[in-house]
């Protein structure tokens, strides 16, 4: 479990998870980003460092970066995650946000007889999506090197 704080006792979000005992798959489980603790640390004025969360992609990138960093540390080779079908509108956005992140879609799990299976690791309908760690963590080295090379040139 990672979280991201704005203040010691201020968290903006979290990730669950766990490293696969077999296949070198690290399982991302859940990430939850606290919109009213975001919105708080934007506006606290005692904390300039912090200047809309990261990147485009928010600070679900940033603690599922250091997330993908400890599953490498731990061997891991492959991130696979659902996105979850609680509301339409809700997994499409997810799927969508994870795609622009460099996840691709493997299938939908659904509550058909074949997937009882994945259902029982995930607890729930939705899309399964998967990437290669050190793939997805060399194109969020480079949205977190240019994000931070925009915030650079914005101070001269």
């Amino acid at each position: 479990r990672q979280s991201a704080k704005s203040s010691p006792d201020q968290i903006l979000g979290y990730i669950e998870g766990f490293i696969r005992p077999a296949g070198k798959i690290l399982h991302a489980d859940k990430m939850e980003i606290f919109k009213s603790s975001l919105l708080s640390a934007r506006r606290d004025t005692t904390n300039a460092e912090f200047k809309g969360g990261g990147t485009f992609l928010g600070p679900g990138l940033l603690i599922a970066y250091v997330c993908l960093l400890h599953g490498k540390e731990c061997g891991c080779e492959k991130v696979e995650f659902l996105a979850i079908d609680d509301a339409e509108f809700q997994h499409k956005r997810l799927v969508r946000y994870y795609r622009t992140a460099g996840f691709e879609e493997v299938r939908y799990v659904g509550e058909e007889l074949k997937d009882i299976p994945d259902r029982l690791v995930w607890g729930g309908c939705g899309t399964l999506m998967t990437e290669n760690v050190d793939k997805v963590l060399e194109k969020w080295t480079r949205i977190i090197r240019g994000s931070q090379m925009k915030e650079d040139e914005e101070e001269e």
